[in-house]
């Protein structure tokens, strides 16, 4: 009989281990939690399929990449977040971001803020540093991720947006259209190990618009994607997250520490000088992180290479995402470099007469009781003509019959005064 009482509470032990769950507040992320997740882009065999009281069996799932998800008080957070998010908004929550919304942008001290309540679990929106001044992007309306208490057949929607303006260099804005069901429950297995779980499927559709200052441009695009989640009792974050993006699927999973992978990193090279109109090739080299990798220039170019020429002090920016959404960003900056004698710093612009001309021209020159010297050089720096004189008029005339056609560099030097310009030769000029 003891042995019949037994048995019987076993049973239905494990049908109560194994039944349908609720999920609420309490099975959320608390400030303080260092979770480890493991990521792959291999989806497993029948993901997108459910059942109320069904097992889902990933064990075979595999690591490609780890990272960790790490959640923190509000009260760790700047000053300036703090007011807009938790004085205002009602965050008690926060989490550390570490990609950046806008290539090449000098944001700093990234975080996302939640709020945590009897009924919902919701984003409320990013917050950056720009040189030392919060930069806070709040949705208008939360982005409800989760509804309490969520059971089989809950639903519930959400549409927010926010908008992210850098003064004087960027503006970055999104609107975001969520909707939820928990379409299933059951048994989720996984390298982590069983579970009692619930399945939430979620669409959602982002419009993002950037606009670039310096570019005086800017362009938009939209993205539609599935989430499909499975959540378990007091877990904080899903046990099982795959999200379906046309043909790409990011698979991530709660897990125990598996492998050390080197972080997504791109970079283009140190910064550089070349002369005015040259053509250079620019070529973004990622390491780490989870290939596929896709390219994004401030160029709106979206290769892995850029072909640009020079015509002044410039800089390129190009952000990379991985198969897994990582992020990284590197900058080149590109000036433009004058043959020794001959830059253009400090220094007055001459007035040279005609420009272009076949090589008869005159220099407006200062009159003066000093010395001059002029040098007449090529775009490789090489001079091919000098002279020291007194100006004794205004404009002095030169005739060089013999200089091919060209673009030259003239410098004059004096005693307190320099000036540089461009002398362009063509045959067939000042007649």
């Amino acid at each position: 009989m003891k042995k019949l009482i037994l048995l019987i509470a076993v049973i239905i032990t494990g049908m109560d281990l194994y039944s349908q769950i609720v999920i609420d507040q309490n099975d959320m992320p608390v400030a303080g939690d260092t979770l480890r997740v493991s990521q792959s882009l291999a989806a497993p065999e029948g993901y997108a399929k459910t059942a109320f009281d069904t097992t889902w069996n990933f064990a075979a799932l595999e690591a490609m990449s780890q990272r960790v998800d790490t959640f923190v008080s509000v009260t760790a957070t700047p000053a300036g977040y703090q007011l807009v998010f938790v004085l205002l908004g009602g965050a008690n929550l926060a989490a550390p971001r570490n990609s950046l919304p806008l290539p090449g942008i000098p944001l700093t001290q990234g975080y996302d803020f939640f709020k945590k309540s009897s009924g919902s679990y919701s984003n409320l929106g990013m917050a950056y540093s720009v040189q030392g001044f919060p930069v806070p992007a709040k949705y208008d309306n939360p982005e409800k991720i989760y509804a309490f208490p969520m059971s089989p057949l809950s639903t519930w929607n959400s549409v927010s947006s926010f908008s992210l303006p850098v003064p004087g260099i960027a503006y970055y804005g999104s609107l975001v259209t969520r909707d939820n069901i928990v379409d299933g429950w059951g048994t989720l297995v996984t390298p982590f190990g069983t579970f009692p779980v619930l399945r939430v499927k979620s669409t959602v559709i982002t419009h993002d618009s950037i606009y670039i200052d310096s570019l005086q441009n800017g362009f938009t695009f939209d993205r539609n994607y599935t989430e499909y989640k499975w959540l378990g009792k007091s877990q904080g974050i899903p046990l099982l997250n795959i999200r379906e993006e046309g043909s790409l699927v990011n698979v991530s999973w709660r897990d125990i520490p598996r492998m050390s992978a080197s972080p997504l990193a791109v970079s283009l090279g140190a910064d550089t000088a070349v002369s005015k109109g040259t053509v250079v090739q620019l070529r973004a080299k990622a390491t780490g992180g989870m290939p596929p990798y896709r390219y994004f220039w401030n160029t709106l170019d979206s290769a892995s290479t850029l072909t640009v020429q020079i015509l002044s002090d410039t800089s390129f920016t190009v952000i990379v995402l991985d198969g897994l959404m990582g992020m990284a960003s590197a900058t080149k900056k590109i000036n433009l470099s004058y043959p020794p004698g001959m830059e253009e710093v400090d220094q007055v612009s001459l007035a040279i007469v005609p420009n272009p001309n076949d090589g008869r021209f005159t220099l407006s020159t200062p009159p003066s009781a000093a010395p001059q010297k002029m040098i007449l050089a090529d775009m490789q720096g090489r001079t091919l003509w000098s002279k020291v004189f007194t100006p004794s008029r205004p404009v002095t005339r030169f005739d060089f019959p013999d200089l091919p056609e060209g673009l030259y560099l003239i410098r004059l030097n004096g005693d307190n005064y320099s000036a540089a310009g461009k002398l362009v030769i063509t045959r067939g000029s000042n007649r």
